[in-house]
């Protein structure tokens, strides 16, 4: 026998009620984790993980004979992050179920470490010495996934990024300090896990 579709309002009722229980557990899954740098490389380089409020991003140095210095590749929503729709009511769909995401890109200008710092004073810099051929590898890939969506880029000058559409979702359980321990993994950082990661911190000494 075939039983009945659920009626609209019970739909409506469970989606809700869903929605409730979501929000009231949040505080309590929601930590910060916590980023620990690889033993000394051999080729050392410095990287820097950018916070700003809620946003965590990934700075990565200019390989050697480039001029554009460090750049910064970042992981948020779509509408919220690079279409600037930051209306209060457009929160609870960015972190309570999978929206687009975007790969946000930005250039500083700086060739160095010191005068990154001395650029970046809005934010807090929290550094990592990484291997430079992983750091450098890591940076080419973002830039070749930059440049595979750049005929849909969308620029916001007041924050210096650049945006296109990433092929991941973003939420609450797959947001920028997510995406941030992945690539640090990449450069052979160990990340703590977290059921909800609102934050990266880097390990202190």
């Amino acid at each position: 026998m075939t039983l009945p579709a659920p009626r609209p309002r019970r739909r409506r009722r469970r989606a809700l009620l869903a929605t409730l229980l979501t929000l009231a557990l949040l505080p309590f899954l929601c930590c910060t984790s916590t980023g620990i740098p690889p033993p000394p490389p051999p080729d050392p380089t410095t990287i820097f993980l950018l916070h700003e409020a809620l946003h965590t991003g990934i700075v990565l140095p200019a390989p050697p004979g480039d001029p554009s210095g460090y750049v910064e590749f970042s992981f948020g929503d779509w509408n919220w992050y690079a279409l600037g729709n930051e209306h209060w009511y457009n929160a609870f769909a960015t972190v309570l179920w999978p929206t687009q995401g975007t790969l946000g890109r930005r250039e500083f200008g700086s060739p160095t470490a010191d005068a990154l710092r001395a650029r970046v004073t809005w934010a807090e810099l929290s550094p990592l010495v990484v291997s430079a051929a992983k750091a450098n590898a890591l940076r080419q890939k973002l830039q070749a996934d930059f440049d595979a969506r750049r005929a849909e880029l969308v620029e916001r000058r007041a924050l210096l990024f650049q945006f296109v559409p990433s092929p991941d979702t973003y939420w609450c359980l797959h947001n920028c300090a997510d995406v941030a321990a992945t690539w640090l993994l990449d450069l052979d950082c160990t990340t703590a896990w977290a059921p909800i990661r609102t934050g990266l911190q880097v390990a202190k000494h």
